[in-house]
């Protein structure tokens, strides 16, 4: 597969991008463990099973994609509600900010070690993933937590986002597309969107 997310320049400047957003938004004033933001990227894969299991696909075309990108304002913010919002798509996108939201934080604004970008490994390179989802984000979400557990979370967080990158080619998502369309969401809603993280 072609790597459209996962290389160093696009892995360096979401990182920045995701946490900068973050701190601008408020998530970042009050500190929390690690574990409450790793809980908070396992909380965002719940929610995709969640709407795996209600049937809740995007399934956008690339004509959704290129309508979704080029209009702004409530017009976007319609559509999106609309045809994404909620969605597994969403919540995969969710997931993937949060770990770009981590690195930033991890990285404070130097870029992420070429070493550890190169070598990261992955889950769904050579291999089908499950069927089913719950059994596909299983090996992801184990693997950051031993990462988080034994120190070595830049290496869990790479793979992560390497492995949900592969998952989402498998399945036939644009996850960049969906990336970038909730990032511009985002930017719509107020600060923390009343709610403590």
């Amino acid at each position: 597969m072609t790597y459209r997310l996962y290389n160093a320049d696009t892995l360096n400047r979401y990182a920045k991008e995701c946490h900068q957003r973050s701190v601008d938004k408020g998530f970042w004033n009050d500190l929390y463990s690690v574990m409450h933001y790793l809980m908070l990227v396992i909380s965002e894969l719940s929610e995709a099973v969640e709407a795996d299991r209600k049937g809740k696909w995007a399934m956008l075309d690339h004509d959704t994609i290129d309508t979704l990108q080029r209009i702004e304002g409530e017009p976007f913010v319609k559509m999106f509600l609309d045809e994404v919002k909620d969605t597994v798509e969403d919540e995969i996108a969710d997931a993937e900010i949060r770990l770009f939201d981590l690195l930033g934080h991890f990285h404070n604004g130097r870029e992420i070690p070429s070493y550890d970008v190169n070598t990261a490994r992955s889950t769904y390179e050579n291999n089908e993933p499950p069927e089913m989802l719950t059994e596909a984000f299983m090996p992801i979400i184990s693997t950051l937590c031993d990462g988080f557990l034994f120190d070595y979370r830049t290496r869990a967080v790479l793979y992560a986002i390497k492995s949900l990158e592969q998952l989402c080619d498998h399945l036939g998502i644009d996850l960049m597309a969906h990336i970038e369309l909730k990032m511009k969401y985002n930017e719509t809603r107020p600060a923390k969107h009343g709610k403590k993280y």
